[in-house]
Formats: structure tokens, C-alpha cells, sequence
């Protein structure tokens, strides 16, 4: 029985060595924190408009995919990309007078530096690009985050519009 125990946890080492037994970390309260000061960091920033704020919550090769499926890789993509909508630029969706709401993250942790987090918003405010207001607008973000560095950034998010209630 012995020999067979060791042989079958051998085998896990040499099949899943990156596996999360053995790293020597977990995941713990402080990430949970970490994961919910970004979402609420989304926000504020979103709010504020402030597209260089709100691009540094993402991770430097980020993937950021909005509502309608257009996609920005890179910070600094998301930033040129959101810039014109959260100044009011004609011809843009306009965020410069919404207000972004939102929920609390629920948070599924992949591996200890790895976790998807779920967060649902609501906004007001919003213009498309004619001038037509959207009111009572609500949607799912999923953000997949990594801790990089100690840090905990978005790699990957894509958003999703609900219909309205």
C-alpha cells in the first residue's frame, strides 16, 4: 500500500508540477481585499473619468473586451480607448456624465494568484453616440485577476449588458 501511495503522489509531482500544492502561498484575506479595493477602484475611477486611473487597474498585456464586443489590448489601448467616451468626445458613446454602480465582487479563486470575480453594475447616463440617453442600464463584468509582483491587476475583462427589469 505504501509503495503505491508513493508512487501515485510521484506521479502527481511529475504530471502537475505547477500545480498549486507546493508554491508555497495561498490565497488569503489580504488578496480577497485586494480583489475588492479593484473592483471599487473601477468604479471610482470610471466615475472620476479618468482614463489614465482607470487603465492602471489593468494589468501592462491586458485584455479589456466592452458590452458590444469591441476589444483594447495593452494599458495603454484601454486608456486611448476609454479617453473620448469619458471626455464627451462627439461621434463616441459618452460616459462623461454617468455614474457607474458597483456590486459586491463575488470572487472564485482559480489558484492563489489567480481568481475570476464576477461583479454586476448598474449606470445612468449614458449617451450612444447620436445623443440618445440610455437610462437604467445594468450588466455583468467578469474580471479574470492575476497577482503579479505582489499586486493584484486585471488581465483579462469582459462585459456583458442585462436587459433592463
Amino acid at each position: 500500500m505504501n509503495k503505491l501511495f508513493l508512487s501515485m503522489l510521484l506521479l502527481q509531482v511529475i504530471l502537475f508540477p505547477h500545480y498549486s500544492f507546493g508554491q508555497g502561498h495561498s490565497f488569503t484575506i489580504e488578496d480577497s481585499l485586494a480583489i475588492k479595493r479593484t473592483s471599487h477602484d473601477f468604479e471610482v475611477t470610471f466615475n472620476a473619468h479618468d482614463a489614465k486611473a482607470f487603465a492602471a487597474l489593468f494589468l501592462p498585456n491586458a485584455e479589456f473586451t466592452n458590452v458590444v464586443g469591441i476589444s483594447a489590448k495593452g494599458r495603454k489601448a484601454i486608456e486611448e480607448f476609454h479617453a473620448p467616451m469619458f471626455e464627451g468626445k462627439p461621434g463616441f458613446y459618452s460616459f462623461k456624465n454617468s455614474t457607474l454602480k458597483n456590486g459586491v465582487p463575488k470572487i472564485s479563486v482559480i489558484k492563489p494568484d489567480i481568481a475570476s470575480v464576477d461583479v454586476f453594475w448598474t449606470m445612468d447616463k449614458c449617451l450612444l453616440p447620436d445623443g440618445t440617453e440610455l437610462k437604467n442600464r445594468r450588466g455583468l463584468i467578469t474580471f479574470l485577476m492575476v497577482k503579479a509582483d505582489g499586486k493584484w491587476g486585471i488581465a483579462i475583462m469582459h462585459n456583458a449588458e442585462l436587459p433592463t427589469l
